[in-house]
């Protein structure tokens, strides 16, 4: 199997749990942090920002990390369509997958009943 291959297989997973992300809500994205503080500072690499601003931020990543102590999810908790950890990813892949996609559709739907039509020449407040 190619690289190229490698990534196309790796890219349908990240897609998903890209879709899932933009459905929590501001708790869960915090959780999401604790338990993957690389996600913090990507951004931070990408863009060029006057050290002391770079400074400034991660001082206060680091408060908020002290505050908030990290919650490792457990096999018995709930995780996706009512089924725990475990229960989960007991299921095979294709199964998993379509939860994936149903669990995405839902929050993508419920987002559209927040959606309100703006006019072209609307002003934002």
């Amino acid at each position: 199997m190619t690289n190229a291959n490698n990534l196309q297989e790796v890219d349908v997973p990240i897609e998903q749990m890209a879709r899932l992300i933009k459905s929590l809500n501001r708790q869960q994205k915090i959780k999401l942090l604790q338990l993957v503080p690389e996600l913090q500072t990507l951004q931070l690499e990408e863009v060029e920002l006057p050290d002391e601003q770079i400074e400034l931020v991660r001082y206060f990543q680091e408060k908020v990390e002290e505050a908030t102590p990290p919650h490792f999810m457990q096999q018995d908790d709930i995780f996706l369509a009512g089924l725990t950890v475990a229960e989960f990813f007991a299921l095979p892949e294709a199964k998993q997958a379509a939860i994936w996609e149903e669990t995405h559709l839902a929050a993508e739907q419920a987002l559209k009943k927040l959606e309100y039509p703006v006019s072209s020449d609307a002003l934002p407040a």
